[in-house]
């Protein structure tokens, strides 16, 4: 799973993303296009919202949605490491560790 624009996650789109797959993000994290952000359920890879907000209306709900998600996976160096395929690179900054898609692979795949 990669993320399809840059910007924080959101619960919102954390909810109905992790029915594609496991999520490697929690809400409030932030990510940018083309970072891998959790492992698809089927071969390939898919570009995932998960910084879509819930459209604010002005019909108000008597009933409060509760939000339940599953726990994110936590992966080291090592597991980020042996994850990685061809066309991945690993991010390492003192903060965190990030997968991503190697933009350089992308450009040879389109053209």
């Amino acid at each position: 799973l990669t993320a399809f624009e840059t910007g924080s996650v959101t619960s919102y789109a954390v909810q109905s993303a992790q029915d594609r797959g496991v999520l490697f993000v929690k809400p409030g994290a932030d990510v940018y296009e083309n970072q891998v952000i959790g492992i698809h359920q089927r071969p390939g890879d898919l570009a995932v919202n998960v910084c879509k907000k819930k459209a604010a209306t002005n019909v108000r709900s008597n009933k409060d949605s509760t939000v339940v998600l599953a726990s994110s996976k936590e992966m080291g160096l090592d597991d980020c490491l042996e994850y990685i395929v061809n066309d991945e690179l690993v991010e390492v900054t003192p903060e965190s560790l990030r997968l991503l898609k190697n933009p350089k692979m992308g450009k040879q795949r389109r053209g």
